[in-house]
């Protein structure tokens, strides 16, 4: 696993092993697949609702989110603090190491929070079921955010400064 850059210092995003593109780059291009979204939701839409209407919409929406984090990047008093919120509802309080959630209607991006304006993309879904555990693809981001965090734990990273010191060693091994 390796983490790369997406916008500054402040949005960044793992690469998974055998895998070309980082998660932010490979979901915005699938969300954006009108193939991929299609079949996705003839799979898993509830009836009842319009697939081209959702697929539209899907599409939308990420464009909107890509935009919405480059414009957040350019401009450093908007915080990455406004899209993303704990992934639990309930929880309160900052964590060191805080699994967290984007969201914009259907879509979801995972992250976790390295500190105050630090996030890492971990992955995201379509998410058209209440609850993460009751579906095998979000499921399946459950899982990915706590190697995630698991990953960070085990290379020491604890706050943004630890995570700068990561990074240097990740980038002078390549």
């Amino acid at each position: 696993m390796k983490i790369v850059r997406i916008f500054g210092n402040r949005l960044f995003a793992f690469q998974y092993e055998g895998e070309e593109d980082n998660e932010y780059d490979r979901l915005m291009d699938l969300w954006t697949d009108p193939v991929y979204i299609r079949d996705f939701l003839k799979g898993n839409l509830s009836s009842g609702e319009s697939v081209n209407e959702v697929m539209m919409a899907i599409r939308d929406d990420s464009e909107n989110l890509d935009d919405a984090f480059a414009a957040a990047a350019a401009d450093r008093n908007q915080k990455m603090e406004t899209f993303f919120k704990p992934l639990h509802n309930e929880e309160y309080h900052v964590r060191s190491l805080s699994k967290q959630k984007a969201r914009k209607n259907y879509l979801r991006l995972y992250a976790i929070r390295i500190d105050e304006d630090c996030f890492v993309i971990t992955g995201g879904a379509i998410k058209l079921i209440h609850l993460m555990k009751d579906s095998p693809h979000t499921s399946k981001e459950l899982a990915k955010l706590e190697k995630a965090r698991s990953f960070l734990r085990e290379q020491g990273i604890s706050d943004v400064d630890s995570f700068f010191e990561f990074e240097i060693e990740q980038a002078d091994e390549q």
